[in-house]
C-alpha cells in the first residue's frame, strides 16, 4: 500500500515503520539518540519521535541521520511514499519461530550492522583489486571426525600449544588469530545473549565472516565454542547468513555436527576421557551438575557446551542433556559466568570489534594511498580526524618497523 508523502520532507508513515521493524519504543529511541550526542549525533527525543510519525512536526537532517544511524537504513529510506522491500540472506538457525519477527532492537541492529560492514568490506577488496586469499575449500558433506583431524592438523593444535595459555582470554586470540589467518573476517560485536550466539556468511561467495557476540554466557570460553562453531558452518554453507539463534531444537540441521565440531576440536575424546578418570567421572550420570562440569572442563580451557556435548557423544549423559543444561544456562541471569575482561581503550575496542583481518585491509589500503576516508569513517562508526587517528595508532601496533 502506497502513503503518499505530503509533507514536502520526510515520510511520517515510513518513520514509524522503521522505528517498529527494528522492535524499538519512542523511549529507547530517544535514549539511543542520547547516546550517539556522545559522539557526532543529534539528540531527539520521544515527543519529537511522536510528532514526527503524526506528521504534526518535521525532524532537520541531522535528526534524520540520527534515526538513520540508529534504524539501520539509508536517510534516503524516510522520503519514499512506501515501504522499501529489504532482503537480508538470513537463515533464522535456531530460533524459536515465535521469535522470528519479535527479536530484540539490539540482535536487529547488529545483525543490520554485521550485514552491512561485511558487505562494505569484500566491495573494498573488490574495487580495489586486493588480492585477498582464503585458505580452505567449503565441502560439500560435513565429515565431523575426518574434518576434526584434519582442522587440528592445519592449525596445529595440542596439547603443548594448551599449555602456553595461562588464561581463557588467551586460548580465545589464540583461535580467534589461528581462523583469521586463513583468511577469514572475525568481528565481534554486543548482541542480545539470550537470543544470539553467533553468526556466519559467505559474500559473493568469496569472502568469508563470522559474527561472535561478545556477552557470551561464558565470555571468552563461550566466545571461542561460538568461534569454532560459526567456522564449521562456513565450511559447508552456501551464500546466506547463518545465524546460531537460541531457542529452536538443536536437533534440526546442521546444527548438532557444528556442536561436534566445535567440542571435538577443543577437547579430545581421549583426553576427555583421561579427565573423566583421574577426577574419578568415568560413568554414567542421568544427570550433571555445573560443578561437575567445571571440574572436568578445567585443564581444557573449554565452556560448559563442550563438556555437555561430549559426555553425550560419549554416551555418558542422556541424549537430550546437553539441549536442557542450555535451556538451564538461558533462565539464569545476569549473563557472563567468566571473569570481566581487563578495560580496553576506545581504540582497543574497536580493533576487537572488526579484527585484524578487517584492520590489515584497512592498512594495505592506507598504505597504497587508496582507503576512502570517508566511507572507513562511515563503516567504522566514527569521525573522519579520529578515523585518520584511529589508522596511525593501528600502523604502530601492526606493523611497528614501517
Amino acid at each position: 500500500m502506497v502513503h503518499m508523502n505530503k509533507t514536502g520532507w520526510s515520510n511520517p508513515y515510513i518513520l514509524q515503520k522503521f522505528r517498529e521493524r527494528m522492535n524499538l519504543q519512542p523511549e529507547e529511541v530517544a535514549n539511543q539518540a542520547l547516546a550517539l550526542s556522545r559522539s557526532h549525533f543529534v539528540p531527539v527525543s520521544q515527543e519529537q519521535i511522536k510528532e514526527w510519525e503524526q506528521g504534526t512536526s518535521l525532524p532537520n537532517l541531522e535528526h534524520l541521520e540520527t534515526l538513520s544511524e540508529i534504524y539501520q537504513c539509508p536517510v534516503g529510506y524516510f522520503f519514499l511514499d512506501e515501504l522499501p522491500e529489504i532482503y537480508h540472506p538470513l537463515s533464522y538457525r535456531g530460533l524459536a519461530p515465535e521469535k522470528e519477527y519479535k527479536l530484540s532492537p539490539i540482535t536487529l541492529q547488529t545483525i543490520s550492522r554485521f550485514l552491512e560492514l561485511s558487505d562494505w568490506i569484500a566491495d573494498l577488496v573488490e574495487e580495489y583489486a586486493i588480492a585477498w586469499e582464503v585458505k580452505f575449500d567449503r565441502m560439500k558433506n560435513l565429515d565431523v571426525d575426518r574434518l576434526v583431524t584434519l582442522e587440528r592438523e592445519r592449525f596445529g593444535f595440542s596439547e603443548r600449544v594448551r599449555q602456553q595459555w595461562e588464561t581463557t582470554e588467551d586460548c580465545y586470540n589464540w583461535w580467534r588469530s589461528q581462523i583469521e589467518s586463513l583468511g577469514v573476517f572475525c568481528l565481534e560485536m554486543k548482541l542480545d545473549p539470550t537470543e544470539v550466539r553467533g553468526a556466519s556468511r559467505w559474500v559473493k561467495s568469496r569472502y568469508p565472516f563470522i559474527l561472535i557476540n561478545h556477552q557470551d554466557a561464558e565470555t571468552a570460553t563461550g566466545r571461542v565454542f561460538t568461534l569454532l562453531h560459526e567456522y564449521a558452518h562456513l565450511l559447508t554453507a552456501d551464500e546466506s547468513v547463518a545465524c546460531d539463534f537460541r531457542g529452536r531444537d538443536s536437533g534440526i540441521g546442521l546444527e548438532p555436527d557444528a556442536n561436534r565440531f566445535a567440542a571435538l576440536i577443543l577437547v579430545s575424546l581421549d583426553e576427555f576421557l583421561e579427565q573423566l578418570e583421574k577426577i574419578e567421572r568415568l560413568r554414567f550420570q542421568q544427570t550433571w551438575s555445573d560443578a561437575d562440569l567445571d571440574l572436568i572442563r578445567k585443564p581444557f580451557f573449554v565452556s560448559r557446551d563442550v563438556v555437555a556435548i561430549t559426555l553425550q557423544e560419549l554416551q555418558l549423559a542422556p541424549a537430550n542433556f546437553y539441549q536442557r543444561k542450555r535451556e538451564q544456562w538461558e533462565r539464569r541471569k545476569p549473563w557472563g559466568r567468566g571473569k570481566r575482561r581487563k578495560p580496553l581503550t576506545k581504540k582497543e575496542r574497536k580493533v576487537r570489534e572488526i579484527g585484524s583481518s578487517t584492520l590489515r585491509l584497512l592498512l594495505t589500503l592506507d598504505n597504497e594511498q587508496k582507503l576512502p576516508i570517508l566511507d572507513a569513517a562511515y563503516a567504522l562508526g566514527m569521525k573522519v580526524e579520529k578515523t585518520t587517528d584511529f589508522i596511525r595508532w593501528a600502523r604502530q601496533i601492526m606493523m611497528p618497523n614501517d
